[in-house]
C-alpha cells in the first residue's frame, strides 16, 4: 500500500517559494509589470511578421505592429515550462477586422477556467489604472466590472481574437501575457486598453483544434 506525503502540498509550496524564476516571472504577471523582461527585436514583430506568424519568446515582449487591417494572424505559443512567462503587445491600433490566433504548442493547452476583462468605458488615457484579467480555475457565474465571462475548457489550446473596428481591448497598449504554472499549460492574463465604449472585442475565445 501507498502512504502519501502528508507535507506534498506544504514541499511544493516551498520548492515554488525557493524557485527565483517561476517567483519573478509569476509576480511580474499577476501585476502586470513586465519591466525585468526582454524587448524582442523591432524587426521581427512588424505587420508583415505577425501575420506570416512566429513563435514568441521567454521572458520577451513582443511589440506587435499587426492592426488587423490587411491579413489574419497566427502566433505560436513556445512549450509551457513551470515559471515561463511571454508577453504580446498591441503596440498598433487592432481595429481591422481580422483576427489573430495564438496557438499552443503540440500536446499543450490553456489553464481551463474564466476570464473577465473589466470595461470601464475610458478610452486609453487612464491606462494606469488597468489591472490584469487572469483565467481564473473556478468558473466565475456572474459578469463583474463591466465585462463579460469568458469560459476556457479543459483542453483548449487556441486562442483567438478579433480586431473588431470602433469598440474594441486592443487599442494601443493592451498586453496579452501567458505564464506557465505547471508543464504543458498556460495561464492566459490580459490587460486591455479601450477603443470607443471598450466593449470586449467580438471575438476574444478559446478552442480546441
Amino acid at each position: 500500500m501507498s502512504v502519501k506525503n502528508p507535507m506534498y502540498g506544504q514541499n511544493k509550496f516551498d520548492e515554488s517559494l525557493s524557485n527565483d524564476y517561476y517567483l519573478r516571472n509569476k509576480l511580474a504577471f499577476l501585476s502586470g509589470d513586465y519591466s525585468q523582461l526582454s524587448l524582442q527585436a523591432a524587426a521581427d514583430t512588424t505587420d508583415a511578421k505577425v501575420v506570416t506568424g512566429f513563435t514568441l519568446l521567454y521572458d520577451n515582449i513582443a511589440e506587435s505592429l499587426w492592426d488587423g487591417d490587411d491579413a489574419a494572424a497566427s502566433m505560436v505559443l513556445p512549450a509551457a515550462i513551470k515559471g515561463a512567462l511571454t508577453v504580446f503587445r498591441f503596440a498598433a491600433r487592432a481595429d481591422g477586422a481580422a483576427s489573430i490566433t495564438f496557438s499552443c504548442a503540440s500536446g499543450e493547452e490553456f489553464q481551463s477556467g474564466s476570464l473577465c476583462v473589466p470595461v470601464t468605458n475610458l478610452g486609453d488615457g487612464l491606462t494606469a489604472l488597468r489591472k490584469p484579467a487572469i483565467v481564473q480555475e473556478w468558473t466565475q457565474s456572474v459578469n463583474t466590472s463591466g465585462g463579460t465571462v469568458q469560459s476556457v475548457s479543459q483542453g483548449n489550446n487556441t486562442l483567438v481574437i478579433a480586431a473588431t473596428g470602433t469598440n474594441n481591448q486592443t487599442n494601443v497598449g493592451a498586453d496579452l501575457a501567458f505564464f506557465c504554472e505547471e508543464d504543458g499549460k498556460w495561464v492566459i492574463g490580459f490587460i486591455g486598453s479601450e477603443l470607443g465604449s471598450g466593449a470586449l472585442n467580438a471575438t476574444f475565445a478559446t478552442s480546441t483544434v
